[in-house]
This record gives C-alpha cells, structure tokens and sequence, in this order.
C-alpha cells in the first residue's frame, strides 16, 4: 500500500499489519466471499446477474451487525440475504469444515465478538454450554448453582411452582430438570 505522508514508525507498524492481513476463501462460496485472520467478510469483485443482466459488484469489507441474543456477530452473504454467524465462516475457512454437522464453534476467550481464528474452535453443545458456566457467565437464565438449588429444592418436595416463583422461570422448566430433560449434562 501507498502509505504517502505517514510518519515512518507508523507506517511501518501499518505496513506489517497488512503484511500479516490473510484473506481465505470460504468453503461454500468460493469465488464470492472470504474470510480474514482478523475476523472480518470480504466480497470479492465480481460479475452478478441482475433483471437487466449483468452489473459489477466492488471488493468490499462487509458490515457485520449482531445476529442474536448471545452477541455473536453476522453477516448477510448473497442476493437471498442468507445471514451467516461471522464465527462459523472465520472457522469454515481457517479451521476447515466441521467433522460433522452437531459441531458448534466456540470461542475460547468468550467473547462472541472476537472471531479471530486463534480464538475459535471446534466443541460440542455441552462443551459450548461448559465453557459459558467457566467464565463465569449463565447459560440462558440459570446459572449451575440455580439449578443444583433446584434439585435440591425438588429433593426436599419443594413444588414445580414454588421453585419456579423463586427463581423466575416457567414451571415446564423447573419439570424438565427434575425429568433430566434439561441440565442433564450436570450431573
């Protein structure tokens, strides 16, 4: 890059920032979109069809916006506007495709908006779900101290309501813990 009028140490620091900048392409929409080290989309230039035929789409580095309620961000790839977690295209393209389909990608710092690839990996629902109680988080509402209070709680014939009241959840949740339909990796 033309780095013009910048003062030398800082255009050293930005010329070894793109240096280490690496776009790969994203499995699935090789030749449309690729994914960076630094958790980022790119569009690529490219020809798309339109109702009067064709027109030219510029390079560009995509706007990503909040996709859910756990924070994780999102990108809108396509005309069909197919919403994609950033986190899971990163780890498409830097970590390869998922053994298998139940696989979900993780964040090992547990932050949703860090989709760099050192910090994403490949785990299990109940690994995800482990690593939310580790740092210190809840998983949806109940944190795992909620829910062994509740067991307990039910142990000492506490009713479905009663525990339900206490902690803010609908009855059908406190049934399912007592069923082992819910939390029943926490055992």
């Amino acid at each position: 890059p033309n780095l013009g009028s910048i003062s030398a140490p800082v255009a050293g620091d930005l010329e070894r920032r793109f240096q280490l900048l690496r776009h790969i392409h994203i499995p699935g929409y090789e030749g449309r979109y690729q994914a960076s080290n630094m958790g980022r989309i790119k569009s690529l230039g490219r020809y798309v069809r339109t109702a009067r035929g064709q027109r030219y789409v510029k390079e560009k580095i995509l706007n990503q916006h909040i996709r859910d309620v756990g924070g994780h961000l999102g990108v809108s790839l396509g005309k069909d506007t197919h919403n994609i977690g950033v986190h899971r295209a990163v780890a498409m393209a830097f970590l390869g495709l998922p053994e298998n389909e139940d696989l979900y990608v993780l964040h090992c710092n547990g932050d949703p908006t860090d989709n760099r690839p050192e910090n994403l990996r490949y785990g299990t629902q109940k690994e995800n779900i482990l690593d939310v109680y580790y740092q210190g988080k809840a998983w949806r509402k109940l944190t795992i101290d909620d829910v062994e209070a509740i067991r307990f709680g039910i142990y000492c014939g506490y009713s479905n309501q009663e525990l339900a009241t206490l902690y803010d959840v609908n009855p059908t949740t406190i049934k399912d813990i007592k069923n082992w339909r819910r939390y029943e990796w926490l055992k």
